[in-house]
C-alpha cells in the first residue's frame, strides 16, 4: 500500500513536513478514528504508516493499538493522553527554564520545544553571542527514546555536547531497543541518552536513566 491509497486525512499526515512528530501523531489518530468501526479497513490503513513515517516512534504505539482487541478505545485513549501529556511537559519545561534563568538554545523542529520557550523573555532564546555567559540551557525534542538512545533531528548531539540539554517529550516516544533500531531517516541522528542533562516526560522531570528504564519496560 502506498500513500495515495490512504484516506485524505492520513495522506495529509504522512505528507506533513511542518507539524513535527506530535502534530503528525495527532493527525494520524484523527484520521484513523473514522475506521474504528471497521477493523479490517483500520488495519489496512495503519499497516503502511510505520514505513511511511520511519522516524516516528508514535507509529509503533498507534499500530499496536489499532491491531489490538479493542482498537477504538485504545486509539481514543492515546489521543486524549497525548494532549494531556504535551500540556504537562510544556508547563514543566517552561517552569524549569525560568528557574534556571540565563539563555536557551534549541534543537529545531519540535513543537513541544517551541511551546516550552514561547513564554520566556524575548532575546533569551537562540540569541547569538551567549556562549560563555552562564547559564545556557539546551532544549530538544525527541522522535524516539530507547532504553539507551534518543532519535532526533541532526544537530541535537552537538547541542547536548555544548550545554546541559533537556529533552521535552511524551511517553508516546518511548520504544524498546529493537523497535528503535528500525527507526530513522537521513534527517535524524542517534544520541546516547546519557548525553542529556534531564528528560521532561509527561510532565515529570526525570534523569536520562529513569527515562531509559521506562522505555525498557515496554519490552
Amino acid at each position: 500500500m502506498s500513500a495515495p491509497t490512504l484516506s485524505p486525512l492520513l495522506t495529509a499526515a504522512v505528507q506533513d513536513r511542518t507539524s513535527g512528530a506530535t502534530g503528525v501523531a495527532r493527525q494520524v489518530l484523527d484520521g484513523l478514528a473514522e475506521f474504528v468501526g471497521d477493523p479490517a479497513t483500520l488495519r489496512a490503513m495503519v499497516a503502511p504508516l510505520p514505513g511511511l513515517l520511519p522516524g516516528y516512534a508514535s507509529m509503533w504505539h498507534i499500530a499496536r493499538a489499532a491491531n489490538g482487541a479493542e482498537p477504538g478505545p485504545a486509539l481514543r485513549a492515546i489521543r486524549e493522553q497525548l494532549d494531556r501529556d504535551v500540556e504537562r511537559s510544556v508547563a514543566v519545561a517552561t517552569r524549569l527554564l525560568r528557574q534556571r534563568g540565563g539563555w536557551v538554545r534549541t534543537a529545531p523542529s519540535s513543537a513541544l520545544v517551541k511551546a516550552a520557550v514561547a513564554a520566556l523573555p524575548a532575546g533569551t532564546v537562540d540569541a547569538p553571542g551567549t556562549e560563555g555567559l552562564a547559564p545556557v540551557t539546551g532544549v530538544a525534542g525527541a522522535d524516539a527514546i530507547s532504553p539507551t538512545r534518543v532519535l532526533n533531528i541532526k544537530g541535537t548531539l552537538e547541542l547536548a555536547r555544548a550545554v546541559p540539554t533537556i529533552v521535552v517529550t511524551t511517553s508516546l516516544k518511548l520504544v524498546p531497543e529493537d523497535v528503535f533500531e528500525g527507526l530513522g531517516s537521513p534527517l535524524f541522528e542517534r544520541i546516547p541518552l546519557d548525553a542529556f542533562w534531564a528528560v521532561v516526560l509527561d510532565g515529570e522531570l526525570l534523569t536520562p536513566a529513569e527515562a531509559g528504564r521506562r522505555a525498557a519496560q515496554l519490552s
